[in-house]
């Protein structure tokens, strides 16, 4: 029987993960975007203003564009770090079995993420003047340009500052496990290995998608709270995941006809469940009027979000979510919807059969999802869309291989 415990501290500089902005970009860089240029390919720049704008040289008489989109990287921007802990306990049962309990923590401290710098306000009335400019009503989707912060600290200057993508590592994440395992080792032929996590994962929303800085960010400053939740993306939470995989030779039999036919076999298979992942709903609609999309979430206005009857069909009930007030932010929160779970069964036989002391032939076969059952993915999430609350995919069905490599 053994005990361990461990405590580390590990640190990373901002630059190595995250955000491309930071690693190829510096200390300058443009990207400019054509919708459908008038030219075509033959003349792309044809009735851009000034012209074919590369190659681009930033001097203290470069002309900015209006409302450009700005990703900007603060100078003191702090490295990350993570404390991991873990305990286990580990016993041998038998000549064969041993089993261990592991907790498993740890804490990761500011986590990059990408917030809108810039967002609009919103302007409560029917009608108001903006620079000059009268609106009516004082608030929309059409002068979301007129309303962002700069614009209107400044009309003159902010007229040049659209959105501000910048990087703010105010995020954290941490995670909790408690890890079983049971591991038979090779005896008669047969070993055995599974394994138990049940988790929780949770972080303030961020996204650690290499280069995955998008223009108006998944939040604004004063809502990375609003935006603590359950992992989602690459870190997902899986609460419950339940992992079980054997391997069988047959033995060397004594029989001549017996050991021809059935000797040299492996058979193998692997059983994997794994418990829904969490996922956010959205609005669809910029209700709050900022110019931040992707933080738009609906309201929850029934106790049970899910469908009476929740299936393939209809997972979400949509009778469920309400859009918000205009200007305000629903009271949903985020990543607080459990999709579906995953079974899978996977099979593998094969055989060796030696021809020569050094050559040899070995027959493969593979079943993936041996069962065919259907494994749904997430429904669609967005409410606007007039299949919200539907699955529409699925993993993969059934799949066969077989394969034949001679060894010489």
């Amino acid at each position: 029987m053994t005990i361990r415990a461990s405590y580390g501290l590990f640190r990373d500089y901002p630059d190595l993960y995250q955000s491309q902005h930071i690693l190829s970009s510096p200390p300058f860089n443009s990207v400019v975007t054509l919708q459908s240029p008038t030219g075509g390919f033959a003349d792309p720049w044809q009735g851009y203003p000034g012209g074919n704008p590369f190659p681009i040289t930033i001097t203290k008489n470069s002309v900015f564009p209006t409302s450009a989109t700005w990703y900007t990287i603060p100078l003191d921007l702090p490295a990350v770090y993570v404390h991991e802990w873990n305990l286990s306990v580990q016993r041998q049962m038998s000549k064969s079995w041993l089993v261990s309990a592991n907790y498993i923590g740890n804490e990761v401290i500011h986590l990059l993420n990408n917030i809108e710098a810039n967002p609009a306000v919103y302007l409560p009335g029917a009608s108001c003047i903006i620079a000059g400019k009268s609106y009516s009503p004082c608030s929309s989707t059409a002068n979301t340009t007129q309303r962002r912060q700069l614009f209107l600290l400044n009309p003159t200057q902010g007229q040049y500052f659209g959105q501000m993508v910048q990087e703010d590592a105010g995020g954290t994440m941490s995670y909790n496990g408690l890890l079983l395992t049971a591991q038979h080792r090779i005896a008669n032929g047969l070993t055995v290995q599974a394994n138990y996590t049940w988790s929780h994962c949770i972080n303030t929303g961020t996204s650690q998608v290499f280069g995955s800085g998008t223009a108006g960010g998944p939040y604004t400053s004063p809502r990375l709270a609003a935006n603590r939740g359950n992992c989602a993306g690459l870190e997902v939470d899986r609460r419950h995941n339940f992992n079980l995989s054997t391997v069988y030779a047959t033995p060397r039999f004594s029989n001549s006809t017996l050991r021809l036919i059935a000797t040299g076999w492996q058979v193998s298979g692997i059983l994997k469940i794994l418990s829904g992942d969490y996922v956010s709903v959205t609005s669809g609609i910029d209700t709050s009027l900022t110019g931040v999309t992707t933080d738009q979430r609906p309201d929850q206005v029934l106790p049970s979000v899910y469908a009476a009857n929740k299936g393939i069909g209809q997972w979400l009930n949509p009778a469920a979510f309400a859009q918000p007030a205009t200007g305000v932010y629903g009271n949903m929160g985020a990543r607080n919807i459990l999709g579906p779970g995953f079974i899978g069964i996977d099979v593998g036989l094969t055989r060796k059969f030696q021809i020569r002391e050094r050559q040899s032939l070995e027959i493969r076969g593979e079943a993936f999802n041996l069962p065919n059952h259907t494994n749904p993915l997430d429904p669609v999430l967005t409410l606007t869309s007039t299949t919200f609350g539907q699955i529409q995919s699925a993993n993969d069905p059934r799949l066969l291989q077989l394969a034949m490599k001679f060894i010489f």
